[in-house]
């Protein structure tokens, strides 16, 4: 839920300014697509549902 009202962007801007598991790809890359596929459903929602 809180993904859905921007917690993927603070999750990514946190994860760089504390520089707290940018080591581990599994992180770096999960991340922003977790929050790309999240835009998506998001605009598919939009443009297709409402």
């Amino acid at each position: 839920m809180l993904v859905l009202l921007g917690g993927g962007i603070g999750g990514i801007a946190g994860m760089y300014t504390f520089r707290h598991k940018t080591k581990k790809l599994q992180f770096v890359i999960g991340f922003p697509v977790i929050l790309i596929s999240e835009i998506i459903i998001l605009i598919y929602l939009k443009l297709y549902i409402f």
